[in-house]
């Protein structure tokens, strides 16, 4: 592995990191600004309680008393936002990394080159990995600057830790449309695919969350959102092990790219 590849995809698109961390920034700052006024998120919460559990679920918590207090509206509420544009990005990167030089004929001109298929495609998802580091700690640390210059009390390591850990979830969408990307060959069908991916596991994850019972349970179980829980840190029932599943998941679906990448025909 060179890092020439790494560098390109930096070099091209860095400016992909100041777009979207600071875009989720603002929605970072637009939540501070909320949770300044108790008065504010307890009349959400009031309101909340009168809608039906799916609701509450959208809102990322399980209890309504956790989005009266500043760290629970955070992170409940941004953490859940977030989520969902991130995985908006983790889609587009994930056809950055094959399918749209594929689909253009620059793909071909890219492999004549010395360098291996799998050095190509590893190097490319690290770049775009890097990328979607960027957004989460930036949009991380301007949140954070809104915490601290509105004088908003919240614990700032609980927000910190709920917003990073977005991060597993994002590479498992990028991964899993760079896979599907690979598979299918069609990038609109990839893209449409990849989007029913993340609209079903919100789905489950919302049902699976509000419903009960052992099917429930297995619905929210293969969604993505239920390991990202903000929640679980402002409670203090985080498990590493949650995290740890999404990575493997991550590495599985990255071997099967890979797999599939080096052994087919490119562009046919």
């Amino acid at each position: 592995m060179s890092g020439i590849v790494i560098g390109n995809t930096l070099r091209t698109s860095w400016k992909q990191i100041l777009y979207w961390g600071a875009g989720l920034g603002v929605l970072g700052l637009y939540i501070d600004f909320i949770a300044m006024s108790p008065d504010i998120i307890s009349g959400y919460a009031d309101l909340l309680k009168t809608m039906p559990p799916a609701v509450l679920q959208a809102f990322g918590a399980s209890d309504i008393q956790l989005l009266t207090t500043a760290e629970g509206w955070i992170v409940s509420v941004f953490v859940s936002e977030a989520a969902i544009f991130l995985s908006v990005f983790a889609v587009m990167a994930g056809l950055n990394i094959t399918a749209n030089d594929e689909q253009s004929g620059v793909m071909d001109v890219i492999l004549s080159l010395p360098i291996s298929r799998a050095a190509y495609l590893l190097e490319r998802w690290i770049g775009y990995a890097l990328i979607g580091l960027g957004i989460v700690v930036l949009c991380a640390l301007i949140t954070l600057a809104g915490i601290i210059g509105m004088n908003v009390d919240a614990p700032h390591d609980v927000i910190l830790k709920s917003i990073l850990n977005m991060y597993p979830a994002a590479l498992l969408v990028m991964t899993v449309t760079s896979l599907l990307a690979t598979i299918l060959r069609r990038r609109t069908v990839a893209i449409a695919v990849s989007a029913a991916f993340v609209v079903a596991s919100y789905i489950f994850n919302a049902i699976g969350a509000a419903a009960g019972g052992a099917f429930a349970d297995l619905m929210k179980s293969v969604s993505y959102f239920s390991y990202i829980n903000g929640e679980a840190f402002v409670i203090g029932t985080y498990d590493p092990a949650d995290s740890v599943i999404v990575l493997v998941a991550v590495l599985v679906g990255f071997a099967l790219s890979l797999k599939m990448f080096v052994s087919r025909d490119i562009g046919v």
